[in-house]
């Protein structure tokens, strides 16, 4: 859901090369981390192949899961964020969105790890387990979410700026962006209820699940 489902070249170049340079950075720290974790490899890798195939779970409507903030708690902020790039990189690959959204699309959904992750080990991890997945994912998925709607903004602008020196009509430039967030009220925010619903549910779930079969797994303190 917190995709950006766009072609190469709508975005602005900075935006996206911004996105990019961001995500190398992030990549290399979390790279950098993973060396005095190994044992960590194989969930990493878990964690991505149960990403790409939840993104691929159709739900009758036009949202999909990624199960990026389940990766934050499970694996450690950084670490998620290293599983969610993992699937964007073969969603992209895929057609899933153009390759110069690689960046911005792994910002988005890595966001969703690195809140989560931070969250539910910043509030005590497993002492209050169900409330404090919660909680996380919860948060996490807002702050994507609002991301999401930013990129989509400063996309926007750029895009009726360009339409505005064309038409040379600002009135209707205006227009532009009240009809911008009258459908993303009525059309998307239902959407993200019902993304929100999917996420918050699996993710206890699952965390419920692991914390029974392997009780220690969350008592790190920090997901390493």
């Amino acid at each position: 859901m917190s995709h950006m489902h766009m072609s190469d070249g709508v975005l602005p170049w900075w935006l996206w090369v911004g996105g990019l340079v961001c995500s190398l950075l992030l990549t290399l720290w979390a790279l950098a981390r993973l060396r005095n974790q190994r044992r960590l490899l194989p969930g990493v890798a878990i964690m991505a192949a149960v990403g790409l195939a939840a993104m691929n779970i159709p739900l009758g409507l036009p949202i999909h899961v990624n199960l990026a903030a389940l990766a934050g708690i499970i694996l450690g902020p950084l670490n998620g964020f290293l599983a969610m790039l993992i699937v964007n990189i073969f969603t992209a690959l895929l057609g899933h969105g153009g390759l110069t959204v690689l960046g911005i699309n792994s910002l988005l959904v890595g966001s969703e790890a690195l809140v989560a992750g931070l969250l539910f080990y910043g509030l005590g991890g497993a002492r209050r387990l169900l409330p404090n997945v919660a909680v996380a994912v919860l948060v996490a998925l807002m702050v994507s979410s609002l991301l999401v709607v930013a990129v989509a903004g400063v996309a926007g602008v750029e895009l009726g700026t360009l339409s505005a020196h064309e038409h040379e009509d600002d009135v209707d430039n205006g227009k532009h962006e009240s009809n911008f967030l009258k459908t993303f009220i009525i059309f998307f925010a239902p959407l993200v209820a019902v993304w929100v619903a999917v996420e918050l549910t699996v993710s206890m779930l699952v965390a419920g699940y692991i914390n029974k079969v392997r009780g220690g797994w969350f008592l790190r303190g920090d997901g390493s």
